[in-house]
């Protein structure tokens, strides 16, 4: 077993550190690039792989491949086909540039958004790692992959869209679709593949809850915008990325109408933290959504039906997380969600 993001990506971690992959389990940030790249933890994890067994960091696609088949890994497979024969030493730079973000979705927290540490704190956490990416050896960079917080919304991520490292082939941006990237054209224009993954975690009220205050129809609005600008720049692709949480997976049925109606990809990963919405606990939404999903005329959908609602009741600790996220918002999940 091979994953190329072991060798080749590097991340910005939102705590100033370099990392490996965003979907690992548990991860260790360093200080340094060469620190990582020189590290027992990360040669551990390359030894265990090499013998065709999962890491325990790498669950996160070790599920979705068994269920799918695809994961983070095998898109990684693909990529590298394209970036290894230009450059042998090649590098995936990712991670997290700065925390500046226009949306506090459920699922997130105030590390990695402004606006949910603005509704819990004056004091909330500010990252900034954009003197880090420089630091990095600029020759072998071949993908920018670095986001937020919200790209759309950061000066920062702006600046380096401007003067992206002179070896760039791929730029890879996660939005929330609350807005378009006008810098995005100019890139293109230069015949740089750009890659759009939208966060889509719900259609209509279900989106409006969970990607609160981003609204629905403005989400709509810039899926064909881009799709559009699509038409003209075939170098510019699309995909969706649902983060599956208690409150969104009895909408994956509508998730998967609106990409298949869009012809869009999508792509999925089960929500690890905050552990109250993890879909293996039994509570009023998993079950609902596990009867929901078993008869759904897709089958990733009945194959997801029989991972969730299998542990133990989380009721409690459900309804306390939903109860404080709604009062700092001043929202209601009842306005929203049905279940």
């Amino acid at each position: 077993m091979f994953c190329p993001r072991l060798k080749h990506f590097v991340r910005l971690n939102q705590d100033g550190t370099i990392g490996k992959c965003g979907h690992m389990h548990n991860a260790i940030g360093f200080k340094t690039f060469n620190d990582l790249d020189n590290s027992k933890w990360l040669q551990g994890i390359k030894d265990t792989m090499s013998k065709d067994e999962w890491p325990d960091e790498c669950h996160r696609c070790q599920q979705t491949e068994e269920v799918n088949g695809t994961s983070i890994r095998t898109k990684s497979l693909d990529r590298h086909k394209l970036l290894h024969p230009v450059k042998e030493n090649y590098l995936v730079v990712g991670g997290v540039l700065d925390n500046i973000c226009n949306s506090a979705c459920q699922t997130c927290n105030s590390q990695l958004s402004t606006k949910i540490g603005s509704l819990e704190s004056k004091d909330y956490p500010r990252i900034n790692n954009f003197e880090k990416f420089w630091q990095l050896p600029q020759n072998r960079i071949l993908e920018v992959d670095v986001n937020g917080g919200e790209p759309t919304a950061s000066k920062n991520y702006k600046k380096i869209l401007a003067d992206l490292p002179t070896n760039t082939k791929i730029v890879r941006m996660n939005t929330n679709g609350s807005r378009m990237i006008k810098e995005l054209e100019a890139i293109l224009r230069n015949r740089i593949m750009v890659i759009v993954t939208l966060s889509f975690d719900g259609v209509g009220d279900v989106h409006d809850y969970v990607r609160w205050p981003v609204k629905w129809k403005n989400y709509i609005k810039s899926v064909k915008a881009y799709k559009q600008l699509q038409k003209q720049f075939p170098l510019l692709k699309l995909n969706f990325w649902t983060t599956v949480s208690s409150l969104n997976v009895g909408n994956l049925p509508n998730i998967l109408d609106f990409a298949t109606e869009n012809n869009v990809d999508h792509d999925w990963a089960f929500l690890n933290d905050p552990d109250a919405l993890n879909v293996k606990y039994k509570n009023k939404l998993t079950l609902s959504a596990k009867e929901k999903l078993s008869n759904s005329s897709y089958a990733v959908c009945r194959d997801i039906a029989n991972k969730i609602a299998i542990d133990k009741d989380n009721t409690e600790q459900l309804d306390l997380y939903v109860k404080r996220q709604d009062y700092i918002r001043k929202i209601n999940i009842n306005n929203y969600l049905s279940f």
